[in-house]
């Protein structure tokens, strides 16, 4: 898991305005990410972070997402009770990015 806020928002980004990342953004997203799925370094969240900070739009994105989510992480969450689902976040986000690759494949194929 992550510890980085910013970081955090970004499967609800990628869920809520996939019209941020362009196919080419996805495919390096997919790639940065192929080596952290299944061992995540110490520097994980720096290897995002420089992903994101090279994306001026997705990185704004993500900030404006995080400041209008403040008021809603006013109230502490509980722990999670599933340590695995902790470590797999850059497995589940690798998984979305290769989703919304594959619908945007299939949409394509239909024009």
């Amino acid at each position: 898991m992550t510890s980085d806020p910013l970081l955090q928002n970004l499967p609800v980004l990628l869920e809520t305005k996939p019209d941020l990342f362009s196919t080419g953004d996805l495919q390096d997203l997919l790639q940065t990410l192929a080596p952290l799925k299944n061992d995540p370094s110490e520097n994980a969240d720096q290897i995002l972070r420089e992903w994101c900070k090279a994306r001026r739009a997705i990185r704004d994105a993500l900030r404006n997402l995080g400041s209008d989510r403040a008021e809603v992480k006013k109230v502490k969450p509980s722990e999670p009770k599933d340590s695995k689902r902790t470590t797999n976040f850059f497995q589940e986000l690798s998984q979305q990015v290769k989703d919304i690759l594959e619908q945007q494949n299939q949409s394509q194929n239909k024009q």
